[in-house]
């Protein structure tokens, strides 16, 4: 099932869809974090190449695991098998592009699964870290794409409570209008020629 554009309209609103697809991703992971937590933030550092969603309260490894995985399942393994029996290869290609952005959550999945049953999860103030509270010792839990940082005692005052809502750095706002009309671009040349 080819990805076919049939002007360059199509390409746009493909794009288009592509950045509402990595969104959803994030929403989807806060309707994760939302079974345990009313704390959720959203931002958006494509300079550090991310977008986030971070839970500022502890929760069970069991909502932490749900978080993880919820957008995998719902926009990559149930919305490719959906593509092919409707017959659209754009969610095919989107089901596709949401499983490789969700490489991060995979191996926080495969460590989290590896963590002691205690385990609390909770996110102070890092768009590209967590952490995770236990009575034991986890330095010696590994996972691939996972890096162990440091041991410490919790506190909430180690929360960053300033942190907005919803957040989208001004770096990243220059990366998605440079980035949008690149490929505006290069559809408009691809049409042309």
């Amino acid at each position: 099932m080819p990805l076919s554009f049939a002007n360059k309209y199509d390409t746009l609103l493909f794009i288009l869809l592509l950045y509402l697809y990595f969104f959803l991703h994030e929403l989807i992971h806060g309707i994760g974090f939302r079974l345990e937590s009313k704390n959720i933030k959203f931002g958006m550092a494509l300079e550090k190449g991310v977008l986030y969603t971070l839970c500022q309260d502890e929760i069970s490894k069991k909502c932490a695991l749900i978080s993880m995985l919820l957008p995998t399942i719902i926009l990559s393994f149930i919305a490719y098998p959906l593509g092919i029996i409707i017959n659209n290869s754009w969610l095919c290609y989107l089901a596709v592009f949401n499983l490789s952005g969700a490489v991060g959550d995979l191996a926080m999945t495969f460590l989290i699964l590896k963590l002691p049953n205690d385990i609390t999860y909770i996110d102070y103030d890092n768009s590209i870290g967590c952490t995770f509270l236990s009575t034991r010792d986890l330095s010696k839990y590994k996972s691939p794409g996972v890096t162990y940082v440091s041991s410490g005692i919790h506190s909430d005052k180690l929360i960053n409570k300033s942190l907005k809502k919803f957040y989208i750095s001004k770096k990243s706002i220059i990366i998605i209008l440079v980035y949008t009309l690149v490929l505006i671009l290069i559809s408009v040349l691809a049409h042309i020629l």
